[in-house]
């Protein structure tokens, strides 16, 4: 019996890959990845340095912008009464607790009461060197937001002898109600009385023949501080307008620009302007002689803060003759850097200058990109003052 015949037997095909082919592709892939890599670190690096250059750029010039806001209208409301107010110490209420002076002040301002010698005084722009040796100065901006002519009103009669929540004014027309005023008192031969900022009370309807002036908050009392009732028939009173600036400005934690408002700020709160700010430092321009030429002064020996806070005469003439104030300041990038800054020296600020400094990096600080600030600004309240 015949056995059937099997088919004929097929060929057999080789799948996948040989150890040598995956060897050979995992090699030009690993080639490939790496310069893939390298490309994409590159372009990170050069992303993170670009993007790093415009944050400290636009912190910059905001910073920059915000504080020429700031100091070029400075001194609006009061400068030209410089000889009643410049360097009055300044006695202001709120809700029934004093405000200035303050019971305390958050940080960087910590310290500053101290440094300027006990008391806030009425001035456009005082630069107060920081104490605790941070290189980061301290501004004080004063300035009112009447919009007139800053003509004082002069008082008709002394108030009673107990304390009253009114002013006896020759007239009261330049006031309405919630806005802020100054009252001032006619300097004797040495200092200036201190001064009172109050607000017209929400009542006052709008000009009185009888030029009675209502006030809010609650007053100083005798034997405290400088009280209404001590001032004299010779005292005026100064519009301030309804939104007054009194402001502090200064480099706080985290290199960032802050501020504090005097008259509305509380004691643990400050006002985040800028980030990425290091370092900020300040000049006079001084222009003793009102003939249009500005020396920039550092703020010491007569020019220190302490100094043109003293409550003299000479102090506000002093005050008077600051014509402008230059601002140095250096940002820094947010993030590092795997390449250190080089040279390690800053370009310098307040180039041209005496006081031409140039921040030298230690070798930490290399590892960030820097910028270096330097702008001139006018007071355009003080540039009309004949000192």
């Amino acid at each position: 019996m015949a056995l059937p015949m099997r088919p004929p037997m097929r060929p057999l095909f080789q799948r996948g890959l040989s150890l040598i082919e995956l060897m050979v592709a995992m090699a030009i892939g690993l080639v490939v990845s790496l310069a893939i890599f390298s490309v994409i670190s590159v372009s990170e690096a050069r992303k993170r340095n670009t993007t790093g250059a415009n944050d400290m750029n636009q912190s910059g010039a905001f910073a920059l912008y915000q504080l020429d806001q700031a100091i070029r209208s400075a001194g609006t409301g009061f400068s030209q009464q410089y000889t009643l107010t410049f360097g009055c110490a300044i006695n202001a209420m709120r809700n029934g607790k004093s405000v200035i002076p303050p019971a305390a002040l958050p940080s960087p301002f910590d310290g500053l009461v101290a440094n300027i010698g006990g008391a806030f005084r009425m001035a456009p722009v005082i630069i107060g060197q920081d104490p605790k040796g941070k290189l980061s100065d301290t501004l004080i901006v004063m300035a009112g937001s009447a919009g007139y002519g800053e003509m004082p009103v002069e008082s008709t009669s002394v108030p009673a002898t107990s304390p009253s929540a009114q002013l006896h004014l020759l007239n009261t027309l330049s006031f309405s109600a919630g806005q802020q005023l100054l009252v001032a008192e006619r300097p004797g031969l040495a200092a200036l009385s201190p001064c009172l900022v109050e607000s017209v009370d929400s009542t006052y309807a709008g000009p009185a023949s009888s030029g009675v002036l209502p006030l809010g908050g609650t007053f100083y009392t005798a034997g405290t501080d400088k009280a209404l009732t001590s001032y004299s028939s010779d005292s005026v009173a100064l519009n301030l307008g309804g939104t007054p600036s009194f402001r502090l400005y200064g480099v706080g934690a985290n290199n960032t620009l802050v501020g504090f408002d005097l008259l509305n700020g509380t004691v643990t709160a400050t006002d985040q302007i800028a980030d990425g700010v290091v370092e900020m430092q300040a000049l006079y321009g001084v222009d003793k002689a009102n003939n249009g030429n500005i020396t920039w002064t550092a703020p010491t020996g007569s020019y220190a803060a302490s100094a043109l806070l003293d409550g003299s005469v000479n102090a506000g003439n002093l005050i008077a003759s600051i014509k402008a104030i230059r601002i140095g300041m250096i940002t820094r990038s947010a993030v590092e850097d795997k390449n250190a800054v080089s040279p390690p020296t800053l370009p310098a600020m307040f180039d041209g200058t005496a006081f031409s400094y140039a921040k030298t990096l230690t070798a930490a600080e290399q590892k960030f990109r820097y910028r270096v600030l330097d702008a001139a600004i006018p007071l355009r309240n003080a540039l009309a003052l004949s000192n």
